[in-house]
C-alpha cells in the first residue's frame, strides 16, 4: 500500500529547511519497504487533501504564520477528520501553535486556530531562543527553539523540557499531543536530529506494518554527540 505524505505550505513555512523532516520520513518509509508518495500545499493552491496519511507543517516567521492561516483555516474540517480517523499531524515551529484555539500578536490582535485543543498562544516582543533537551516517556530529544511567546492552557503536553523553555517557563512542559497529532515548538530539523522521533511518527504512521530494521549510524552519532554536549552545558550552569 502506497503511503501518502503531504508537507503544508512548504514555499511559506519552511524556515529551518523543515522539508527536511518530510525527505527524510519518506526515506525511511522507503527504506522499510513502503511505497512513498510525497505531495506539497502551496500558498493559496485548492485541491483535496483528504486522503494523505501524514501531515505537516514547519516554522515561518510570524508574519508568515498569519498569512497562512485564513488559507489553512480552509482544510479546518478536513485536517479534523484526518486526525479521527488515525492520520499522523505533525506541526513543528510556531505552526503547531495553529492547533490551539487562538494566537493573539504583540500588539493584542487575537486570531482564531484550528481548534482542535483549548490551549492558547500569546506573542510578546521579547523573542526566546536556544538549543532545548527534553525528555519524552524514557527518550530524550534534542532540537532548537525560537519563539516569541508562551502557549498556555497544553493539557497534553508532548514533552518535558530538562533544558530550555517549555510551552510556559523554563524546564516546564512542552508542544502538545492528541493520539497522532503532535505539535512542538522545536526545530532542528526535528526528525532529522532525533532518531527516535523518526521511529515514534514512523511507527504511528504505519501501525502494526512498523518493524524498527533500518538504523542510520551518522544520524544516530550526531544525536549522541549534540546530547552530550547540550548535558555539559547543562551541568555547567547548576
Amino acid at each position: 500500500m502506497e503511503r501518502k505524505l503531504l508537507h503544508l505550505y512548504d514555499d511559506a513555512m519552511n524556515l529551518y529547511g523543515e522539508y527536511a523532516n518530510v525527505s527524510l520520513l519518506a526515506r525511511y518509509l522507503t527504506d522499510l519497504g513502503h511505497s512513498v508518495r510525497v505531495e506539497t500545499l502551496s500558498l493559496y493552491e485548492k485541491k483535496d487533501i483528504s486522503d494523505y496519511d501524514f501531515y505537516y507543517m514547519g516554522a515561518g516567521t510570524e508574519r508568515r504564520q498569519k498569512l497562512v492561516l485564513p488559507q489553512l483555516l480552509q482544510y479546518r474540517e478536513t485536517l479534523l477528520e484526518a486526525k479521527r480517523r488515525g492520520a499522523v499531524l505533525l506541526f513543528t515551529g510556531n505552526a503547531f501553535e495553529l492547533l490551539g484555539s487562538a494566537v493573539t500578536d504583540a500588539e493584542g490582535k487575537r486570531y482564531d486556530c484550528l481548534g482542535f485543543a483549548g490551549f492558547e498562544s500569546n506573542e510578546t516582543k521579547r523573542r526566546i531562543t536556544g538549543d532545548v533537551i527534553a525528555r519524552i516517556g524514557d527518550e530524550r530529544v534534542v532540537g532548537f527553539m525560537n519563539k516569541c511567546g508562551h502557549t498556555t492552557g497544553v493539557k497534553q503536553p508532548l514533552f518535558h523540557v530538562e533544558f530550555g523553555f517549555g510551552n510556559e517557563e523554563a524546564c516546564g512542559d512542552e508542544g502538545w499531543r492528541d493520539g497522532n497529532c503532535f505539535g512542538t515548538h522545536l526545530t532542528g530539523p526535528l526528525l532529522v536530529k532525533n532518531p527516535s522521533m523518526l521511529r515514534r511518527v514512523a511507527k504511528a504512521l504505519l501501525g502494526d506494518a512498523f518493524t524498527d530494521t533500518v538504523q542510520y549510524p551518522y544520524m544516530q552519532r550526531g544525536y549522541e554527540m549534540t546530547l552530550s554536549e547540550l548535558t555539559k552545558r547543562m551541568e555547567a550552569l547548576k
